[in-house]
């Protein structure tokens, strides 16, 4: 994938997009692995906004989805229906691709 390609995905889902508002909203660097580069072991707070819209548009370019109503199913299940044991990014990544339904 293009880096140009990549970055314009990246701007598909937003803080704007989001269906919620209850999130906390924390200061990360920019190379915070919580909010940079690729899924891993790190750990995720599903009330952390910069988190949530991270993980969802890193989801976005892996599966390639382009619209911004895929990212609003990624983040119902996420702030509704994700188990508090499922705490690491490549656990929601697995666990999202289990539940998303279309």
């Amino acid at each position: 994938m293009s880096i140009f390609r990549e970055i314009a995905l990246m701007i598909l889902f937003s803080r704007r997009n989001l269906h919620y508002s209850d999130y906390k909203w924390s200061v990360y660097a920019a190379n915070d692995p919580h909010v940079n580069g690729k899924p891993d072991e790190t750990s995720f707070n599903k009330e952390e906004g910069n988190e949530v819209v991270y993980l969802i548009n890193k989801l976005m370019i892996l599966w390639d989805y382009r619209f911004a109503n895929t990212g609003n199913k990624m983040e119902k299940l996420i702030h509704d229906k994700l188990p508090a044991d499922v705490n690491q990014q490549k656990e929601v990544l697995s666990w999202i691709k289990e539940n998303l339904k279309f």
